[in-house]
């Protein structure tokens, strides 16, 4: 009998921490849903009162879904692989170069293409090219890109390399097909604000 009531117990708190998880997951998503409005409908200093650290990589983020929608690319959000053994070649510029490969159980960019293409979308110029230690070796294609131009170790040793299956871009690059449409200028005209709150908005 006892073990029954300790098994009933048992089974009520894992309902209940679960659904606490389904909670606080809505929970952030809606926090993170008022702050891309607030950016959106540009009310910057609204947006400032409820910030919080990341929103300007969710903003991003947001913005690059607007981009590949406008675009008519298609595309899956943040789907998940499991880790396989590294790429040879990326082993071999890893130990040449004094780059730490980053090894994780399961790997899942922001985007993935029809084509097969991993998509991750950054701030930072200098951790675009970081990220091709973390993804390159494990994706078949990859395409990283940036927002804010920057410097670091990773874009030093990089800037030059020839990967054999990643490219790191800036933004910037699908202005010139965005601009053909009104939504797209609107795009661009977001994405341009972004780059301007940089060190106001966290």
């Amino acid at each position: 009998m006892l073990a029954i009531f300790f098994r009933m117990k048992s089974s009520h708190t894992d309902k209940t921490w679960h659904a606490m998880r389904i909670y606080n997951t809505l929970n952030k998503k809606k926090k993170w849903a008022l702050i891309i409005d607030a950016f959106m409908e540009n009310r910057i200093d609204n947006l400032l009162s409820i910030q919080r650290t990341g929103s300007r990589g969710r903003i991003l983020s947001y913005l690059s879904t607007k981009m590949y929608e406008c675009l008519g690319v298609n595309y899956k959000e943040e789907p998940n692989f499991i880790h396989k053994e590294p790429s040879e070649w990326y082993k071999k510029f890893s130990s040449e170069n004094n780059v730490k490969l980053r090894f994780y159980d399961f790997y899942n960019p922001d985007f993935l293409l029809n084509d097969g293409t991993w998509v991750e979308v950054t701030l930072s110029e200098n951790t675009a090219y970081k990220k091709i230690f973390r993804y390159g070796h494990q994706a078949t294609y990859l395409k990283i890109i940036w927002l804010d131009v920057d410097n670091g170790f990773h874009k030093e040793i990089s800037r030059k390399t020839q990967f054999p299956n990643a490219k790191v871009e800036s933004i910037e690059y699908y202005y010139p097909q965005l601009y053909d449409t009104q939504e797209g200028r609107e795009i661009i005209k977001k994405l341009e604000q972004l780059k301007y709150l940089k060190g106001i908005i966290l």
